[in-house]
């Protein structure tokens, strides 16, 4: 997909597509709309983030078990590395 970007009145309906484009012209497009008055009015956006988790709230309840370090499968292996469909 491949992207354009312009300012642009609506005219009765229309928005004129500068002539820079104009190998667009009769293609099928997706039209996004922003309006620009409504984007100034709402400022800069709030982001909350939650706190963070204590580290180490798993201390002494978690073991990892020794089969963990052992070497996969080579089917295993394969799948990771796409060569089994």
């Amino acid at each position: 997909m491949q992207a354009i970007e312009f300012n642009a009145y609506v005219n009765e309906g229309s928005i004129k597509i500068p002539t820079n484009y104009q190998d667009w012209y009769g293609a099928k497009i997706k039209v996004i709309l922003l309006r620009q008055d409504t984007l100034s009015k709402m400022g800069t956006p709030v982001v909350s983030r939650l706190p963070q988790r204590p580290i180490g709230l798993a201390k002494d309840k978690f073991q990892v078990p020794p089969q963990f370090f052992e070497e996969l499968p080579e089917n295993l292996l394969d799948a990771f590395e796409g060569k089994i469909s």
